[in-house]
């Protein structure tokens, strides 16, 4: 079931050549992916699976080779090392246009880290290796090589299982407020009306991924009803995080998927078919949460409350909301008083974990607010550099869903990259207003590599 599955999120190609196996066909056929692409592929699973918990199956201590240093950081190094070395087999996608802004951004950061390393004193060597995050952004490669070598199929393979058991271990977690899941964060919350849920932080796998992934091939292929179940359980952890961001973002991803292919196709029957899978999913989602989920009506009433509460936060700038407005003007005068043109380079507290209260609060005023943090950390010339980021990205996304000719899965990220892009800059309320953050653009870079390769082959004839 998982190989067929995941065969489901194959990339339909162009015309095939006399000499050479097409894109999608070379993802059905497992026995076509190289032993490089497979064992590239087990090298970037790892690194999401160390990084991300191991499920409780093996002790954390495992994974640490020297001092704070584990087996994925190594696997980080060493992949995007090999995928340098390697670039003579994607000069291509690694020339693209579409590539230069991120390579800009490295090089940036490489010099902000060298700066800051001198201004602050630090150990060059050791923090070059505290740098998780940021490294994170380098992946961009290892994926463009992966794409190339045909095994991104083979990824999102090895992938499932791991996303079908940790969102099952983070639903129990949610309920029982019991951590199922290691690495995760659980706290209670009081909500309006003497209400109070548990809210659990991490665990979920890119459980939201395979979620629109199923809701794109619905639309753009065929519905098949067994997938329902799936579905329904890589969706129902995010409405139990009782995070209002993630419902509005997983809204406008959809919307943005029924747009997209209604205006493609042009056709009536298509926009009423994608009303009527829609419709299926919402009661199927409906009936399986009030049917096995304990206390639905209660958590019923916590969503709802949980919404007004968001309300109120707005209308009179308290809680949360409240509090990034206020962190907004804190980061600006840091700026301010610092240099304008390159911020204040990588402070400490963002790559060494805060060990007091004081510390705590002012490392997550600066990750909890996105353009006032990249401005104040990397000055005008960094925010300048981040705004492209956005705009460029957004025109090419753009472009590539005008004028592609299938309907792939490389499509499929450059929609979900797209409305990230309009979520960050129009609607999140956490003020984020760019996707490249604090620490790079390490969540994207998965996004930014599919991009490049599809921007490259928009005639949708693959060059492998």
């Amino acid at each position: 079931m998982v190989v067929k599955l995941a065969n489901n999120f194959r990339i339909t190609a162009g015309q095939k050549s006399p000499n050479r196996h097409s894109f999608g066909q070379a993802l059905e056929d497992s026995n076509y992916i190289p032993v490089n692409a497979k064992l590239l592929a087990w090298g970037i699973f790892l690194i999401f699976f160390i990084e991300n918990g191991t499920l409780g199956l093996i002790p954390k201590q495992f994974y640490f080779v020297y001092r704070n240093m584990r087996i994925s950081d190594f696997l980080l190094y060493g992949l995007t090392a090999y995928s340098l070395f390697n670039v003579k087999e994607y000069p291509r996608y690694y020339n693209s246009k579409a590539l230069l802004l991120p390579k800009l951004l490295l090089l940036y950061f490489l010099f902000q880290f060298a700066i800051s390393s001198i201004k602050y004193d630090y150990n060059f060597i050791e923090l070059f290796f505290r740098l998780k995050n940021l490294w994170l952004c380098f992946l961009v490669f290892p994926f463009l090589l992966l794409i190339k070598r045909k095994g991104l199929g083979y990824l999102i393979k090895i992938m499932l299982p791991v996303a079908i058991v940790s969102n099952f271990l983070y639903i129990l977690s949610a309920v029982t407020g019991i951590a199922f899941l290691p690495d995760v964060g659980i706290s209670e919350q009081s909500l309006p009306g003497g209400l109070k849920v548990f809210r659990v932080y991490g665990g979920t796998f890119y459980g939201e991924l395979f979620f629109l992934g199923f809701i794109y091939q619905w639309m753009t292929k065929k519905f098949r009803v067994y997938q329902l179940f799936l579905a329904i359980l890589f969706i129902v952890p995010h409405i139990l995080a009782f995070g209002r961001a993630a419902w509005i973002y997983f809204t406008l991803t959809i919307i943005l998927i029924l747009v997209w292919y209604a205006i493609k196709k042009r056709e009536f029957r298509m926009a009423f078919r994608q009303i009527v899978i829609i419709s299926i999913l919402l009661g199927a989602l409906f009936y399986a949460f009030t049917q096995f989920i304990p206390q639905s009506d209660y958590l019923f009433d916590a969503i709802e409350a949980r919404v007004s509460q968001g309300q109120d936060d707005f209308k009179f700038q308290e809680g949360t909301y409240g509090t990034r407005i206020a962190n907004i003007g804190a980061l600006l005068s840091l700026w301010q008083n610092g240099n304008i043109f390159i911020g204040i380079g990588m402070h400490p507290l963002w790559v060494l974990k805060p060990e007091t209260v004081e510390e705590s609060i002012y490392a997550w005023g600066f990750s909890d607010v996105g353009w006032a943090s990249v401005l104040t950390a990397y000055g005008l010339v960094g925010f300048i550099m981040a705004v492209l980021f956005q705009v460029y990205y957004f025109i090419i996304s753009l472009k590539i869903l005008k004028q592609s000719v299938y309907n792939d899965l490389l499509v499929f990220f450059v929609i979900v990259f797209l409305s990230r892009l309009i979520f960050d800059s129009f609607v999140n309320y956490s003020y984020a207003g760019l996707s490249v953050g604090l620490m790079g653009f390490y969540s994207s870079a998965f996004y930014i590599a599919a991009l490049v390769f599809k921007f490259e082959n928009l005639d949708g004839k693959y060059d492998l």
